[in-house]
């Protein structure tokens, strides 16, 4: 992204940050709705009787569902923060002096240095 100024500055795009926090609650609801799938076919797997053991096939499910739940949320956590410090960093596009210089093709000379005196203290 070009300064509309200056059109040799290049403001850095924040474009995939802001799209990646934007779609983080759509993959949590989506990891949550996964995590959610393996206890609600046991239980229907033992409700209709299909299966050797359903107790064994409800919790073996429910610590699959917790274990995808709990990397969901920690993989989401990751992302976001690490989206947000990307952002943090990169900063608003402000351009310092962007300004077209009058003298550019011909600058004053330096102005010549001053003497300074002793202090008397």
């Amino acid at each position: 992204m070009n300064s509309p100024i200056s059109p040799d500055r290049n403001a850095v795009s924040t474009a995939f940050e802001r799209s990646l926090l934007v779609r983080l609650p759509f993959v949590l609801a989506g990891g949550m709705l996964v995590a959610a799938l393996a206890p609600a076919l046991a239980r229907l797997m033992a409700w209709a009787g299909i299966g050797p053991d359903p107790t064994a096939s409800i919790t073996t499910a429910d610590i699959i569902g917790i274990s995808i739940l709990g990397l969901t949320f920690s993989s989401v956590t990751v992302l976001a923060i690490g989206a947000v410090i990307v952002l943090i960093m990169k900063g608003p596009a402000y351009f310092a002096d962007s300004y077209p210089l009058q003298d550019a093709d011909l600058p004053d000379p330096p102005a010549p240095a001053r003497r300074t005196r002793p202090r008397r203290h």
